[in-house]
């Protein structure tokens, strides 16, 4: 009963702001995702500096379990893997190196590894609009990536439930297919057939 008096009293209250010219200023979609596309550059910044911390911190961290195996074995006082250590370390190198492990995943898919190559001077609004979207994307599959390489040092810690790896590599290769979006949709017109 109250959640629909506080519904139709909203209701009344955007339809007062609305007629009155109120809600005219109210910016539309595509002015959002233009205005939000122009702080992706140092969104992405933002992100890359985290992946460099997050990666130092699991190289040290690797380090200190290296450390603590080699301890172990010379106790022999229980049985302990190093695959964890090792895969810390090596999912902590591609952080540190991120630019570098996205360049190798798109040399992956695509010969050409320049996933800015579309952008085209902005003419008119529509190309703005899609150009935004298109960056918006790239920040979105850079986030999956890191993502994706901090699942796969979870599923090589031993301590994985099932089916860690195959999560691991999809946000792999879907950061990969984000961060090169148009080069993705082109693939997937001439592997669908359309335009």
């Amino acid at each position: 009963m109250r959640n629909e008096f506080f519904l139709s009293a909203l209701l009344w209250v955007c339809c007062l702001l609305y007629s009155s010219g109120v809600c005219a200023a109210v910016p539309n979609l595509e002015a959002m995702l233009t205005t939000f596309a122009t702080a992706t550059p140092n969104l992405m910044r933002l992100v890359t500096a985290m992946a460099y911390v997050i990666g130092m911190f699991l190289v040290i961290a690797a380090i200190a379990g290296m450390k603590h195996f080699g301890e172990m074995r010379t106790m022999q006082s229980q049985d302990h893997s190093v695959s964890g250590p090792i895969i810390e370390f090596l999912v902590g190198a591609a952080l540190l190196y991120l630019p570098s492990s996205v360049q190798t995943g798109l040399s992956t898919f695509w010969e050409t590894t320049n996933p800015y190559a579309y952008v085209t001077a902005a003419s008119d609004q529509y190309t703005v609009f899609i150009n935004a979207c298109y960056g918006i994307v790239q920040l979105i599959g850079a986030i999956a990536f890191i993502r994706g390489l901090l699942i796969l040092k979870h599923a090589g810690s031993g301590r994985a439930q099932h089916g860690e790896l195959t999560k691991a590599v999809a946000h792999l290769v879907g950061g990969i297919l984000c961060i090169n979006i148009y080069n993705t949709i082109q693939m997937l017109q001439a592997s669908v057939g359309w335009g």
